[in-house]
C-alpha cells in the first residue's frame, strides 16, 4: 500500500472513530431526556416539561445534522457550510443540554459572553460540536469546578480577517506546559498518554480540525486564578461581507 493510500485509510478510520465519539453526546442527551420525561409523566409537577422536550428535540436534530455532515469519500475535501449564526444562541443550546443531563458532574456552568457579540460566519453544526466537546472536556477533567464560556468583546484581526476569540475556561488543575501542543494530536493519546490520568480524549483533535476548517486557531493556556483556558477563533460575518 502506498503512503497516500495508507494515509487516506487512516483518515477514514479516525473519522469513523471521531464521529462515533461525537454521536454519543446527543444520543446520551436524548436517552437521558426520555428517562426524565418518563419520570415526570408519573408525577404531578410538569413545570420542567417544556425544557425536557426541547432537549429531546434538539438532541434528535443534532443527531440528524451530524449524520448528514458525515464525510463520504475524501475526508480531506469536506468543507464547512458557512452561514451567519449567533454565538449566544449556540452557547445557550449547549448549556441547556447539560441542565437536565443525568451524567452531569458537580460543575457550575456560566454563560459569560459579552453583550451583543458579532455574528459568526461558520458551520453551525460544527460550532455546536466544538463547544460541546470543550465543555465536556472541562467538566470531565476539572470536576467540582466552574466552567465559563466567554469571548472577547470585539473581533481581532488575523491575517487581514476579523475573527472572534471564544473561550471555555475551567478552575481545575490546568494543562501542563509540556502537553499544551500535543493534546491536540490524535496520536498523542493513542501512543503516549495515560488515558486514565490525562485522557484529553478524541474530542480535542476534532476541535482543532473544525477550527482550522474555518481558518481559525485553537490553543490552551492558564486560566486566570488557575485552571485551563481553551481559546479558539472563528470568522465573523462582518468580515465575510467585506
Amino acid at each position: 500500500m502506498s503512503n497516500a493510500s495508507a494515509h487516506a485509510s487512516w483518515d477514514r478510520g479516525q473519522w469513523l472513530v471521531l464521529f462515533a465519539h461525537d454521536l454519543r453526546k446527543p444520543l446520551c442527551r436524548l436517552i437521558s431526556g426520555l428517562y426524565t420525561l418518563h419520570d415526570m409523566l408519573t408525577m404531578s409537577d410538569h413545570e420542567l416539561l417544556p425544557m425536557v422536550l426541547r432537549i429531546i428535540s434538539d438532541s434528535g436534530n443534532d443527531l440528524l445534522q451530524m449524520i448528514d455532515s458525515m464525510p463520504i469519500g475524501d475526508v480531506g475535501a469536506q468543507q464547512p457550510v458557512m452561514r451567519a449564526c449567533s454565538l449566544p444562541a449556540l452557547v445557550e443550546r449547549v448549556l441547556n443540554s447539560w441542565q437536565n443531563a443525568a451524567q452531569r458532574p458537580n460543575v457550575t456552568l456560566v454563560n459569560d459572553l459579552p453583550e451583543n457579540p458579532p455574528l459568526l460566519c461558520a458551520d453551525e453544526s460544527q460550532v455546536l460540536r466544538l463547544l460541546w466537546n470543550l465543555v465536556e472536556n472541562a467538566m470531565r477533567y476539572a470536576p467540582n469546578s466552574r466552567v465559563r464560556l466567554t469571548a472577547l468583546p470585539e473581533p481581532q484581526i488575523e491575517a487581514g480577517r476579523a475573527f472572534l476569540q471564544i473561550g471555555v475556561l475551567d478552575s481545575g488543575s490546568g494543562v501542563p506546559h509540556e502537553l499544551r501542543q500535543r493534546i491536540f494530536d490524535y496520536f498523542f493519546r493513542g501512543s503516549e498518554a495515560d488515558s486514565d490520568a490525562i485522557g484529553y480524549g478524541l474530542g480535542l483533535p476534532f476541535c482543532k480540525w473544525m477550527v482550522e476548517q474555518h481558518g481559525g486557531r485553537i490553543w490552551v493556556e492558564d486560566a486566570p486564578g488557575g485552571g485551563a483556558a481553551f481559546w479558539f477563533t472563528l470568522p465573523t460575518c462582518a468580515e465575510a461581507q467585506d
